[in-house]
């Protein structure tokens, strides 16, 4: 369930931050980019969710543009820089979010809020631009 437009905004992202938190490992972000920019077919929206929030962590490590959720904000210092590589699959794995035969986009189209969700994504892919 979602609860605003943000990266961490919802149910799936906050479960995946947390566990993170828990265990700050770059192989955990990694693997759910790397997941969701190979899936085929239908990508359903709890892998969506955790893909963007695992963007946003990248793209948090990567500068200040990113605020990582309060009870966290001590991940960016535990993970440290993220590796090589982890920018351009961040920004693979936001094109196949919002792109076609994605339940999370499907979703935000039918609501009020789709411009101001593709707006935080737009965010999340300008910064790690700056990094590919």
């Amino acid at each position: 369930m979602a609860w605003d437009t943000g990266p961490f905004d919802n149910d799936e992202a906050a479960d995946f931050v947390a566990d993170l938190a828990e265990a700050p490992d770059w192989r955990a972000v990694l693997l759910i980019l790397d997941h969701v920019t190979k899936a085929g077919g239908y990508l359903e929206a709890p892998e969506a969710e955790m893909a963007v929030a695992a963007s946003a962590i990248v793209a948090a490590g990567l500068g200040d543009g990113v605020v990582l959720p309060p009870d966290h904000q001590d991940l960016k210092a535990a993970l440290g820089a993220p590796p090589e590589g982890a920018a351009r699959l961040a920004k693979a794995a936001l094109a196949r979010v919002v792109g076609p035969a994605s339940e999370l986009d499907e979703l935000w189209q039918e609501g009020d809020a789709h411009d101001a969700w593709l707006i935080h994504i737009a965010g999340l892919q300008k910064i790690l631009s700056a990094f590919q």
